[in-house]
């Protein structure tokens, strides 16, 4: 059986390959949707759609280029927003009264990890966008209604696995003494 640190090392090395592949991943898959806006920016019409209604028909056009990169203002801006909470995570000092600090690590670790897993979500939220704003096609909000049901169901799951690591760093504690 793994001692405590042992577990604890194995938990970082995780946490800081799925922190840089999701972070890699959103940014590598944002950019490549810009580069491809870039490339196909003349093939738009005059008037083009960049926003859609309920049904998934456009409800907005531009004629301004720049309005063609609307996803990515989102897109990047989410991902600071979301790196900057991160940020914030990692520096917190203690998350409540009757936590520890070893018990505090745990969580900040399940909010860096939400976070990326957002900025991962956006990411492909606003790449579909750009897809569907570069061809111009109607919207299918299928993956809208995805992306909402994964957003809910991850924050109460990530906020169990935080509780539950809290549940088992006490109980292995419990245990020594």
């Amino acid at each position: 059986m793994l001692n405590e640190k042992t577990e604890w090392g194995i938990t970082l090395k995780l946490f800081k390959r799925v922190h840089i592949a999701s972070n890699v991943l959103a940014l590598v898959m944002l950019t490549t949707f810009l580069v491809w806006t870039f490339c196909t920016l003349s093939d738009l019409p005059q008037k083009f759609g960049i926003h859609y209604d309920i049904d998934g028909n456009f409800d907005i056009y531009s004629e301004n280029r720049v309005m063609a990169f609307y996803p990515f203002f989102a897109g990047y801006g989410l991902f600071v927003i979301f790196s900057l909470l991160s940020f914030a995570a990692s520096k917190i000092k203690k998350v409540g009264g009757k936590y520890k600090e070893n018990e505090t690590e745990g969580i900040r670790l399940v909010i860096r990890f939400l976070c990326d897993m957002l900025k991962l979500c956006w990411a492909v939220f606003w790449a579909f966008w750009s897809f569907h704003v570069i061809h111009q096609s109607r919207w299918h909000f299928i993956i809208n209604r995805n992306f909402t049901i994964v957003l809910v169901l991850a924050l109460p799951l990530f906020a169990a696995i935080a509780a539950d690591e809290v549940r088992k760093h006490k109980m292995r504690k419990q245990e020594k003494t």
